[in-house]
């Protein structure tokens, strides 16, 4: 009989061996866990932080990524402070025509760092300042000698508003950051994460101007002159369907929710609403419906959102008198028509296949949480339809439907991977990428902590710093 061989049964190894082996796999297992949780930026990255000729950088927050104040008194209306967020339904945020007729209107403040110990922004900052050795600088401030040109601009603009706002005001920023430099010619580096990279990706192609209202989406030509590399960071590039969710029930923050007659004020949870050739509603069954989210009638005929009877009521009470409170709802109604209309042109204007120019895109993000990315038609218990997107939530369930399988997809709990990388199952087959990308990195991480994730961080200093 043969000797059993010790390269497979350790009973054949001496004792002594054996205890050797585990020792040296205990050493082994000790010095992994020893490693160290994060890497090196400062290390990493010492070289090219020095270089004198980089192009300055230019944040752009995604949305509620900063602070609203009150112009004249400096009042803080979001986030206002821990118990504002577990307590306020923030309906100050819709006022924006009162308060603004009122001359007290409400502006960015600066970025929403940071609430209690969840961080947004300051771990991506400081990552800038103490790795990159930027300094954060305000426009209009001349650059003051060689040791003054590393500097990072933020575009704080005002996310309740239309896109196409704060892609104006970054156009001005970046003519201004120009005179600040001295040099007509001067290129930047665009960060921008969620909402803030579909202002980029608008800039990019479009420039100042409003295409949303013309009968053709012509290009500027211009962006590759003015920008060198944009890092686009958890992108809702074919939207997101919690937009879906938040405008029929509200948005949920803390304890409370703001309510639908609030968002709907807000243009920017009508731009990042699925994408209009995206097929993203399915009947209880599990099969494709051709239903127009970007259609009033939609919502109209089905008593969704500020067409909705308990909406009309809140409106109503909310109003000195009846004649106001009528005038207020169908104000809301058709200010939510508006929305709908120039949100369809605003996705159709960003999936034109584009040519970069030579600016080079990096698109980061996160795909290891199953994330909402479509919704069911369903029949609620009191017989009203209803889109839900939530497995959990499905009420007129088909039996053999996996509905975690048909409304889940990878994604960072806000944004597929699928709309990060603008491609996905249209209506008329595959949706491709409509915009060059030359990097893309994921990791495992939620959408509001990609910007702090300090993996994210290591590839995006790479990404702007190695040349």
């Amino acid at each position: 009989m043969a000797r059993p061989d010790s390269r497979c049964d350790n009973r054949a190894m001496p004792i002594r061996s054996r205890t050797l082996l585990l020792a040296g796999w205990l050493l082994l297992l000790a010095a992994c866990t020893s490693l160290p949780e994060r890497p090196d930026l400062v290390r990493l990255y010492e070289a090219d932080a020095r270089h004198p000729r980089q192009p300055p950088i230019v944040l752009i927050h995604g949305l509620m990524g900063s602070t609203l104040v009150e112009r004249d008194t400096g009042k803080e209306y979001w986030p206002g402070g821990l118990s504002s967020l577990a307590f306020s339904t923030y309906r100050d945020l819709a006022r924006m025509r009162d308060v603004e007729a009122r001359g007290g209107e409400l502006v960015p403040g600066d970025l929403f760092y940071s609430v209690g110990r969840t961080d947004y922004y300051r771990g991506l900052t400081e990552a800038l300042e103490t790795v990159g050795r930027f300094r954060r600088a305000e426009p209009g401030t001349p650059v003051a000698g060689p040791r003054d040109r590393r500097r990072y601009y933020v575009l704080l603009y005002d996310w309740r508003k239309e896109n196409l706002e704060a892609v104006r005001q970054l156009h001005a920023l970046i003519d201004r950051i120009r005179e600040d430099y001295g040099d007509p010619e001067l290129p930047v580096d665009i960060v921008a994460h969620s909402n803030g990279a579909l202002i980029a990706n608008y800039y990019l192609r479009y420039g100042p101007r409003d295409v949303l209202e013309a009968p053709a989406f012509v290009p500027w030509g211009e962006g590759a002159h003015r920008i060198r590399r944009i890092v686009l960071l958890g992108t809702p590039n074919l939207g997101a369907a919690t937009s879906l969710e938040r405008l029929q029930q509200g948005f949920r923050i803390a304890l409370r929710t703001v309510p639908v007659e609030v968002l709907a004020t807000f243009a920017t949870p009508f731009e990042t609403l699925p994408h209009p050739d995206a097929q993203v509603i399915y009947d209880p069954a599990g099969r494709p419906l051709d239903l127009d989210i970007y259609d009033p009638e939609t919502w109209r005929s089905r008593r969704w959102s500020v067409f909705s009877p308990e909406v009309e009521a809140r409106v109503r009470a909310a109003a000195p008198d009846p004649a106001t409170g009528e005038r207020q709802v169908a104000e809301l109604q058709a200010l939510f028509v508006r929305h709908l209309r120039r949100a369809e042109r605003f996705q159709r204007a960003l999936s034109v296949p584009m040519n970069s120019n030579g600016v080079e895109v990096a698109a980061f993000g996160g795909d290891c949480i199953l994330t909402p990315g479509r919704a069911v038609l369903d029949v609620g218990p009191e017989g009203n339809e209803r889109l839900v997107i939530r497995p959990e939530q499905v009420h007129a369930r088909v039996e053999g439907v996996d509905y975690e399988r048909l409304l889940l997809q990878p994604g960072d709990m806000l944004v597929t991977r699928d709309s990060q990388m603008g491609r996905g199952q249209g209506k008329a087959g595959r949706i491709a990428p409509a915009f060059p990308v030359s990097q893309t990195f994921f990791l495992c991480e939620r959408h509001d902590q990609l910007s702090v994730n300090p993996y994210f961080q290591n590839n995006l200093l790479y990404f702007l710093l190695v040349r």
